[in-house]
């Protein structure tokens, strides 16, 4: 009966209020515990004569025991419905933003440390390839800051879910037999990443070419030279393999690869594959530490 009484008392103090426009944010906070207490007071009408006189209870009591009822329903329905929405809400938060001390900006607006799903959430579209001895390769396009010179450009997270590796791969081009277009292309990124990334160094593996020499008494003989930069065969030397020429550049963060190809068409491109130190430095200590 003390429960009959309690709903009576709240259903008096709700009406009042409404009655005076005064309706206070408690009663607005569960409509089902109003509902109740009209329901109780009904019932309470229609039994009164079979009910027995009840002590009485003191409004200031009954009031206070009311706002507590008010005030516990709407926490437990907080903790039973919400805390996978929050989990959920925290990690896409964390998806939306890669920013932190292992996410630094990369080539083509990318970033570096960002998880496959951060990066996906930079509007990126992500399609996998496969690489060997490289785990979670995807080709990307829609990036960020796209540069006309690179038709593909490969990323790779690896085991640790973390982007470490960047490959872009030059647009394929109608070139002559000294391979003079690609090497217009080559000498521009080489200028370009010298001065981002500084401590260039040039490798050349010259094609060695038979060349028809006089000896000391002038007799023709056939002698191996090294073939030069640019000679007249340079795009078919590239292209076998006889010739290689790459350029290495570096700072504390970024190792960067700029390389000269040739298809198996005659297509000379460029291709430059950058690499994050940090997180290569790192992802070998974690290696060396489980050995």
């Amino acid at each position: 009966m003390k429960k009959l009484i309690l709903f009576a008392m709240l259903a008096m103090t709700a009406k009042a209020a409404a009655q005076s426009g005064g309706l206070s944010q408690d009663f607005l906070v569960d409509a089902e515990v109003l509902a109740e207490v009209e329901a109780q007071e009904a019932a309470q009408k229609a039994e009164a004569a079979a009910v027995k006189p009840q002590p009485t209870v003191n409004a200031a009591d009954a009031q206070a025991q009311a706002r507590k009822l008010l005030e516990q329903r709407p926490r437990a329905l907080r903790k039973q419905s919400f805390p996978k929405l929050r989990q959920r809400a925290v990690a896409s938060a964390v998806d939306r933003n890669p920013l932190n001390a292992r996410q630094q900006g990369a080539p083509f607006g990318l970033m570096w440390g960002a998880t496959m799903n951060q990066t996906r959430n930079q509007g990126i579209m992500m399609t996998p390839v496969e690489q060997k001895d490289y785990v979670n390769s995807f080709k990307v396009t829609r990036l960020p800051k796209a540069i006309d010179d690179f038709g593909r450009v490969i990323v790779t997270f690896g085991d640790g879910d973390r982007l470490w590796r960047i490959l872009a791969y030059g647009r394929l081009i109608d070139d002559n037999a000294s391979a003079e277009k690609v090497m217009q292309l080559y000498k521009i990124y080489d200028m370009r990443l010298s001065k981002k990334y500084g401590n260039a160094q040039e490798y050349f593996t010259p094609a060695q070419i038979d060349v028809v020499k006089k000896d000391k008494n002038g007799k023709d003989i056939m002698v191996q030279e090294s073939a030069p930069i640019g000679n007249p065969q340079f795009l078919s030397q590239l292209q076998s393999g006889a010739a290689v020429l790459y350029s290495v550049y570096h700072n504390n963060q970024v190792e960067a690869a700029l390389a000269v190809n040739v298809d198996g068409d005659g297509k000379s491109y460029i291709v430059v594959d950058y690499k994050n130190l940090i997180l290569l430095n790192e992802q070998e200590k974690e290696t060396m530490d489980a050995l």
